[in-house]
């Protein structure tokens, strides 16, 4: 085995890679089961947020969520994609940035930072979809009705065009996990002093935010919450070499992975429940 393989120098940004790309064929042949074709035009159509493969998969699902307690969905979103075109460029990205956190930190530091990134991105998702205007009164809920959907109980007072809006709000895809690896690599530029990476994390910032402003269906709240949660994180970090990973980073990874296997068993489980008439 080559130890300057990408693999061996980055395992965990592959071992990420490696999942995304499963669960994309997992998707790819659940739909194909399900006799969804699709022509060459419409590749990244068949496979939208808003299909019910994505959604029994593991989507962030505001109803499947809130409605049915399914918290496991705030992690295995994570791992679903759009179409092609979104996980291609969701991987190319996440190539890019584990090359340059995985050497500056531990292994166990980069996993945890990645998971609870992508925790973050998803609850900021779905108390956006709760607190954010409802599509036909263009009102904003109260603060005391908004946190009675999140906590699963909504108020009598609640209208029903809200609990509708909440329940059918579905988002997926990595972009909150790879906006905390970019707050983390700020907050980082700046306490190292390292004006290089600081501009070009600040690019980075401003591309994406022009980019995704021009483009439908983008949850702004999933990138801010990750950027949110990944800038803490690389604030509570003492010292960022690998050769120092104590207890306190090994604790939260051990959980993040426990988290994240289960998130996806069930992601998976669901699945073959409701669509492959597993019983």
């Amino acid at each position: 085995m080559n130890p300057n393989s990408f693999t061996n120098r980055f395992p965990i940004t592959s071992f990420l890679l490696l999942l995304n790309a499963g669960f994309f064929v997992l998707q790819w042949i659940s739909a194909e089961k399900l006799g969804n074709t699709m022509e060459p035009n419409e590749l990244g159509q068949w496979m939208n947020a808003d299909n019910l493969i994505a959604r029994d998969l593991g989507a962030i699902h505001g109803g499947s969520i809130f409605r049915d307690g399914q918290y496991w969905r705030f992690i295995s979103g994570t791992f679903l994609h759009g179409g092609i075109l979104h996980v291609l460029m969701n991987s190319y990205v996440l190539h890019g940035l584990g090359q340059m956190c995985e050497p500056r930190l531990s292994r166990s530091k980069f996993f945890s930072i990645y998971i609870l990134s992508a925790l973050g991105g998803a609850v900021a998702t779905y108390s956006w979809a709760a607190v954010s205007l409802t599509p036909d009164s263009k009102l904003g809920l109260p603060l005391n009705d908004a946190i009675s959907i999140l906590l699963g109980q909504p108020s009598p007072a609640v209208p029903a065009s809200a609990i509708n809006y909440c329940s059918a709000h579905t988002s997926v895809g990595c972009s909150g996990a790879l906006a905390g690896l970019i707050g983390m690599l700020l907050v980082y530029s700046i306490k190292e002093r390292h004006a290089a990476m600081r501009a070009m994390m600040v690019q980075w910032i401003l591309m994406i935010a022009l980019i995704t402003f021009f483009l439908p269906n983008i949850d702004h709240a999933g990138h801010i919450g990750g950027l949110v949660v990944g800038g803490i994180c690389g604030l509570t970090m003492q010292d960022y070499a690998t050769s120092k990973t104590s207890l306190r980073w090994r604790i939260p990874a051990g959980l993040a992975g426990l988290a994240m296997v289960w998130a996806l068993y069930k992601a998976v489980y669901n699945l073959a429940l409701l669509r492959w008439s597993l019983h």
